[in-house]
């Protein structure tokens, strides 16, 4: 992935696509409660969201939009599921081998992107592993980016994750994890976490990405 150059930033009307680094265990709620915060900030009625090795969701019921864009992102051979407000793109691939984390990653959000514009969606994608190189080209494609706080991270260490990943030339802002109930509506696609709602309308990101 070395040279790859840096994904132009949202506008023109194309949605935005926004990086979310996380814990394994936190990433379907992240990106999922991302993506509808995004729908939700934007006035849109679906948002679209994938995990770099997280494969198919079981759904369940969806909104009409929802199915409709699920349905569009289909007919372009990308699997999509839909559930509550939520588009859910499968990593088909199975699990990420350590030494492929930037490939896959970089595949996934190619696959996201091409799906958000097939269906007009905003979109968000967790990257569930430590940060490399390769991986950060990667997370500079993207619109924005958002790290996910686990509850015994310092401040200090905070501070220089974001002072590093600001360096890439994207917005980047720390999200406080949300409640286990929280997650749970947001992977199920019901409604976005009030942390998700709070960074994403602080970044500006659900216009098309005029923030970044």
């Amino acid at each position: 992935m070395s040279g790859a150059a840096a994904r132009p930033a949202a506008g023109g009307g194309r949605q935005p696509l926004v990086a979310v680094l996380c814990t394994p265990a936190r990433a379907r709620a992240a990106a999922s409660g991302v993506a509808l915060a995004l729908a939700r900030e934007s006035g849109g009625a679906s948002g679209l969201a994938a995990v770099v090795g997280g494969g198919e969701t079981t759904p369940l019921g969806a909104l009409p939009a929802a199915r409709r864009a699920a349905a569009r992102i289909r007919e372009r051979g990308l699997p999509a599921m839909a559930s509550g407000r939520l588009v859910w793109l499968a990593d088909g691939r199975g699990s990420v081998p350590v030494d492929d984390r930037a490939a896959r990653a970089a595949a996934t959000s190619a696959e996201l992107a091409r799906a958000a514009g097939a269906a007009g969606l905003p979109a968000a994608v967790a990257l569930p592993f430590a940060r490399t190189a390769p991986l950060d080209r990667v997370i500079a494609w993207h619109d924005a980016i958002l790290v996910v706080r686990e509850l015994d991270a310092s401040d200090a260490v905070i501070e220089r994750a974001l002072a590093s990943l600001a360096a890439l030339g994207r917005p980047v802002a720390a999200m406080a994890p949300p409640s286990r109930f929280a997650a749970a509506l947001a992977a199920s696609g019901v409604r976005a976490p009030a942390e998700a709602v709070h960074v994403v309308a602080a970044l500006g990101l659900g216009e098309g990405g005029r923030g970044a």
